[in-house]
């Protein structure tokens, strides 16, 4: 009878646990953390007994980051993507460790952390699409290098939109910068751009003065006399003309009505 009751009480203060696919359960008793990982299925626990859940797939965490450049510019890199996931061997390593809330505790700044020192070490310039992608590939190999002790690897991380915060001192100033340099280099071709514009009008006037010592020794009197009198004529002919005559030793007097 007795040993009936300490059943029923037993069964009373005993829970499950229930460990979903693609995971494992670490028990942890009033005395520590059980040395044997839990597979997938549903799992009696004594009372004052806990199991922690850990997702053993790949995982994905979203963050916006925001860290200095070489030259001081606020960079922004929103909706990076992390992808991690725990050492199913090391499971209750991990658990002894670090525990469940692995990725606040560890991950998040471990990757905060690699990434201000990568960045630190560009220019703001320099962080094109080759400047992007070497900075992810140095970032997740140092953030998988120090995870790993830590039971966790560490597999990429993708930095989108990596761009100079807008808002920041330092956009104006490297904006500034920028076009001072234009102008700096639009000063150094003036000279160049002279030297082409001095030479192009050489040329036209060149050819304008070749022309004009072709044509000169054509230009008699009466050739010019003969081009004057058909210049008259065709002005004479108009029909907004109005010709009145005058004598002969007054000049002649042209009136254009409109």
């Amino acid at each position: 009878m007795r040993a009936s009751l300490a059943t029923i009480a037993f069964a009373g203060f005993s829970a499950c646990a229930t460990i979903p696919s693609g995971s494992a359960g670490v028990l942890l008793k009033p005395s520590g953390v059980v040395r044997k990982t839990e597979g997938e299925g549903v799992h009696f626990i004594g009372p004052f007994e806990k199991t922690d859940v850990y997702d053993l797939r790949a995982h994905e965490q979203t963050e916006d980051l925001a860290v200095l450049s070489a030259d001081g510019g606020m960079i922004e890199a929103r909706a990076s993507v992390l992808t991690y996931h725990p050492v199913p061997a090391e499971l209750v390593a991990l658990a002894r460790e670090v525990g469940p809330h692995y990725y606040e505790v560890v991950v998040r700044p471990v990757v905060r952390s690699t990434l201000r020192r990568i960045i630190a070490g560009f220019r703001a310039d320099q962080l094109d699409t080759p400047g992007i992608t070497k900075a992810e590939q140095e970032v997740t190999a140092i953030t998988a290098q120090r995870l790993r002790p830590y039971h966790i690897v560490f597999d990429n991380v993708s930095l989108r939109t990596l761009q100079i915060s807008r808002s920041s001192a330092a956009y104006q100033a490297i904006l500034d910068t920028a076009a001072a340099e234009q102008t700096a280099l639009q000063a150094r071709l003036l000279p160049e751009l002279a030297r082409e514009d001095a030479e192009r009008r050489h040329a036209d006037a060149e050819g304008i003065a070749n022309s004009d010592a072709a044509i000169a020794p054509t230009l008699t009197p009466a050739v010019l006399m003969d081009t004057a009198n058909r210049a008259w004529s065709t002005l004479l002919t108009a029909p907004s003309t109005h010709v009145e005559v005058r004598p002969s030793d007054q000049p002649y007097l042209l009136e254009v009505e409109p």
